[in-house]
């Protein structure tokens, strides 16, 4: 036994009661790869509900852009009305539509935009969801869970009928969040029936130290205890080219993975960015695929990159 808390109740999967404060924000966030073809995707909806909006989108791309309106398929919205339930499934005026299958373990996720891509999914998860530790970065003040799972279903984008089947990370969080005061985060993971590992870290312009995340091996899950995230990066860009991953979990292993990047996009919001990179690690001598999140300010970006001209 772990000392996983095992926290996640059914009532989660739906909107939960909120406080006075404006910024009360609630995700929900699937993503899905198709390595074969460098593919990496999101789906993504946000609900503000004293602000009385829904926010996200569907966000796609591959190796032949990092731009947002260069990549193959970028919608991402601001301020649409409220969503809906029709018993377990939630209805987003962005196009998504969630469904509960199996509460915390097996959702149906479905996105329909007006003329361009419709995609059908199945998530099952690999474990429960893991909480993040109350009071840690970059969630201090709002619950949060991760959980990675097995993906099958397609997508039609522009008329192509592209197949997915993949291992893939899903989170969930409530509480306030604002729009400012973004400072750096490095949130990294991989997944495979074997093994599954989320690390959140603090980056540095070195090594940066992990300080909380988790891995499975099996159906056994082992909260992190420390470790580093050493990355490599695009001398003139700035973004993630490589990385190294080395952990110590709860109860002394060790976990080393090495990853290289195969695809990548640029997601800006109001003040800071995101650069969200489809990796191939090696780990314990598989290849796994994976994804890491690169968080700055947009000043501290501009900085880094105009450093490297």
């Amino acid at each position: 036994m772990t000392t996983q808390e095992i926290g996640f109740v059914e009532a989660d999967d739906y909107l939960h009661p909120v406080s006075d404060n404006f910024y009360e924000n609630e995700t929900f966030w699937f993503s899905f790869f198709v390595p074969e073809r460098n593919i990496g995707a999101w789906i993504y909806v946000g609900v503000r509900q004293n602000a009385g909006i829904t926010h996200g989108g569907l966000w796609l791309w591959d190796d032949t852009a990092v731009d947002p309106w260069d990549l193959p398929f970028y919608e991402g919205f601001s301020a649409l009305k409220m969503p809906t339930f029709d018993g377990p499934k939630l209805i987003s005026p962005t196009g998504a539509t969630i469904e509960v299958i199996e509460p915390g373990e097996v959702y149906d996720v479905r996105y329909e935009d007006r003329n361009r891509i419709s995609v059908e999914l199945s998530f099952r998860g690999f474990e429960r969801p893991v909480p993040l530790l109350r009071g840690a970065p970059p969630y201090p003040a709002a619950s949060h869970y991760d959980q990675t799972g097995r993906v099958t279903g397609h997508l039609i984008l522009d008329g192509e009928r592209i197949d997915v089947e993949c291992c893939a990370m899903r989170d969930r969080s409530w509480g306030p969040r604002t729009e400012r005061g973004y400072g750096r985060v490095g949130y990294t993971w991989l997944a495979d029936p074997e093994c599954s590992l989320l690390t959140y870290s603090v980056p540095t312009d070195t090594t940066d130290r992990v300080h909380t995340g988790y891995v499975r091996r099996g159906n056994e899950v082992s909260r992190l205890v420390g470790g580093e995230r050493k990355v490599v990066r695009d001398p003139a860009r700035a973004w993630v080219d490589r990385l190294e991953i080395a952990v110590t979990d709860e109860h002394g292993g060790e976990v080393v993975a090495t990853g290289t990047a195969r695809s990548r996009m640029i997601l800006p919001g109001a003040t800071n960015v995101c650069i969200n990179t489809l990796l191939e690690f090696e780990i314990d001598g598989r290849t796994v695929y994976g994804e890491d999140q690169d968080v700055w300010s947009i000043e501290q970006f501009r900085r880094a990159r105009s450093s490297r001209t």
